[in-house]
């Protein structure tokens, strides 16, 4: 299904040149590298050729002239009409006949003992932490990447990695190849409110140009913008973060993919949500031959135009995450684990499609030049209770105008956005019109956690609730409170002690705990104070953040399975490694690193194996030169 044929290959690649390339085709453009015979040899050095398929594309912007015809290099060009530009092509199409494998390329492998080696970045979306490592053994292509196949490879090993939370898919991608954290790239959550522009702003998976169009509001740079600034080619293959890479070198999933995989599912599954195995085998087929529908190439094209791959390649799975929320009905009827989940997923779809990237690249003499990194966006959770988000919000409107419960933008006192393991309130200031002015706390959110606190779910699934603070905006505290120098975003609200007091203002004010008490109600190893602190800016920020129980998901009980976005240990750890058959030129022995970083480490670590120079601030950390 995926296979496309030799002819249709030979045929994109040549329109592609006539739409990239402005002048005429070059030796290094001509070589398809398919041991074409002689004849076929001299028709791919004709300009006329090159020509004939930009009249195709453009007749009126062709203006041949006959000093322009020919390129004075064979017979062959000195056709001055369309017709003869016809018979050359259907010539090429009867050479082509029969062709169907590559020739072997000479790549810097060949001609350099030590080349710059080739990396990859792999996302597997939502593996949890230690799944891969433990799995090895079953997984015989991942285990030969990480570990080598005589278990030779000095790999490093990164235990446990904290993911910016919430572990939503969006910012946390975001971050992990911007090397920045949310409070700077502008990526805050996959759906947030714009207090600003008064807008709700989402982020969905089909439509993958709008975190490149908000990094460029926020003029943040990722991987991808240092990489091209140090002349390191690049490829981007189903990520949505990927300004710096060039259109052509930038493979998306498209909506004629996620289509199929939505009717896959619908026939082998009975469930009408996409099948995250054809999502991951699409996203193959996109690395290595690229799609004609999106006119670009993947790793076989770059070999026949250049003879080499990019440096860099990131390319991301989506298919677990999908997965993972919506499992096999075998696996719901026999109540398998997460883990369980993800393993079997591991072996039956992940690492085959490994095993075929290992394959192309072992054929064309690229392997052994490669370093692999395996990073996950997030982990994932098992959904222990459902909280229907229609039913919360309906309870809220019993007491506000909720925006969207017929109330529009300007009559609302509230918006409520969707939420998982958490979800955001943000409130208006009800003696001023416009939403950038800060909520007062008395007259306007203490109402809210009111009626919050009278919810009767709200005391089952309730861990904590998160108050803004406006540093230097809010109204003043009384001195006996002794808050006014808090200078955190947000604060820890005392449900406990509110809830057994009498609900005065003065009892508001005293359970205003600083931020930093987060930590100690969730876990000191979280870093969820710290993580808050780097999530929002004044346009986005929530007046209300709910932070439900481990387990507990605001999301309708539908089938789904698993669930992230929450702030625990199962949603906010990922592991990832480092390895491959060129990792021993900077590791000497296999390292397994068990303190805590960030995903945000990433980009310099994938920089100092690259070549990269980072010339700009960022959050992260080289962790390899700390190890060395």
């Amino acid at each position: 299904m995926y296979q496309i044929p030799c002819l249709l290959i030979k045929i994109k690649h040549q329109i592609l040149r006539t739409f990239f390339f402005k002048a005429p085709c070059s030796p290094a453009e001509r070589d398809f590298r398919y041991a074409p015979s002689s004849f076929l040899q001299g028709i791919l050095d004709c300009k006329e050729f090159c020509l004939f398929f930009d009249s195709l594309a453009n007749p009126a912007a062709i203006r041949l002239s006959s000093s322009k015809s020919s390129c004075g290099k064979c017979t062959r060009c000195a056709v001055q009409n369309s017709f003869r530009g016809i018979y050359l092509c259907l010539a090429v199409l009867v050479a082509l006949t029969g062709c169907a494998h590559l020739t072997n390329q000479k790549t810097a492998t060949g001609s350099n003992p030590h080349p710059k080696p080739k990396i990859f970045v792999i996302i597997l979306d939502a593996l949890q932490r230690k799944t891969l490592m433990e799995s090895l053994d079953s997984l015989p292509n991942f285990k030969e990447i990480i570990k080598g196949r005589r278990n030779d490879y000095p790999y490093i090993y990164f235990e446990n990695v904290l993911v910016s939370i919430p572990s939503s898919s969006k910012p946390s991608n975001t971050t992990l190849l911007t090397g920045v954290y949310p409070d700077k790239h502008g990526v805050p959550s996959t759906i947030w409110f714009d207090r600003k522009d008064q807008k709700i702003k989402t982020l969905n998976s089909i439509t993958q140009r709008q975190i490149t169009d908000i990094l460029h509001e926020t003029k943040t740079d990722t991987i991808f913008d240092y990489a091209r600034r140090a002349e390191i080619t690049t490829m981007a293959v189903a990520t949505q973060v990927a300004k710096g890479v060039d259109s052509r070198d930038w493979i998306q999933q498209s909506v004629h993919l996620w289509g199929q995989a939505f009717c896959l599912n619908l026939l082998q599954d009975f469930n009408a949500i996409p099948d995250g195995a054809h999502l991951d085998r699409g996203t193959t087929v996109g690395l290595l031959k690229g799609h004609m529908y999106s006119l670009t190439d993947g790793l076989e094209g770059k070999l026949r135009t250049s003879g080499d791959i990019p440096d860099l390649t990131v390319v991301h799975f989506v298919g677990m995450d999908i997965f993972t929320h919506y499992p096999r009905r075998f696996m719901l009827q026999e109540n398998w684990s997460l883990s369980e989940i993800q393993k079997w997923y591991l072996q039956k779809s992940l690492d085959p499609e490994l095993g075929k990237i290992k394959t192309f690249l072992t054929k064309h003499q690229l392997y052994d030049n490669t370093i692999f990194f395996f990073a996950s966006d997030h982990g994932q959770s098992r959904i222990r209770k459902h909280i229907d988000e229609k039913n919360f919000e309906k309870s809220i409107s019993n007491y506000f105008k909720v925006m969207g419960r017929h109330y529009s933008m300007d009559q609302a006192e509230i918006v409520v956005m969707p939420g998982a393991g958490t979800k955001t309130l943000y409130v208006k200031n009800r003696s001023n019109s416009g939403w950038m002015t800060p909520p007062r706390l008395l007259e306007d959110v203490k109402p809210v956690v009111d009626a919050l606190i009278d919810t009767r779910p709200m005391n089952e699934h309730l861990n904590a609730l998160l108050v803004a603070q406006y540093p230097g905006e809010r109204d003043g505290f009384p001195p006996t409170t002794g808050k006014s120098g808090e200078m955190d975003p947000f604060w820890l609200f005392n449900l406990s002690y509110y809830r057994q007091s009498d609900r005065q203002n003065h009892d508001f004010l005293e359970a205003l705990d600083p931020l930093s008490q987060l930590d100690a109600l969730v876990g000191n190893n979280l870093k969820a104070a710290y993580m808050y602190r780097r999530d929002f800016v004044r346009q986005n920020i929530p007046d209300i953040i709910l932070i439900n129980q481990p387990g507990y998901f605001f999301t309708p009980d539908r089938g789904k399975y698993t669930h992230h976005g929450s702030i625990y240990p199962d949603s906010a750890y990922v592991s990832f490694m480092v390895s491959g058959p060129a990792i021993h030129r900077f590791s000497d022995a296999p390292q397994t690193i068990v303190r805590q970083i960030d995903t945000v480490d990433l980009v310099p670590m994938v920089a100092h194996l690259a070549g990269i120079k980072i010339d700009r601030p960022v959050d992260g950390i080289n962790r390899l030169l700390e190890e060395q």
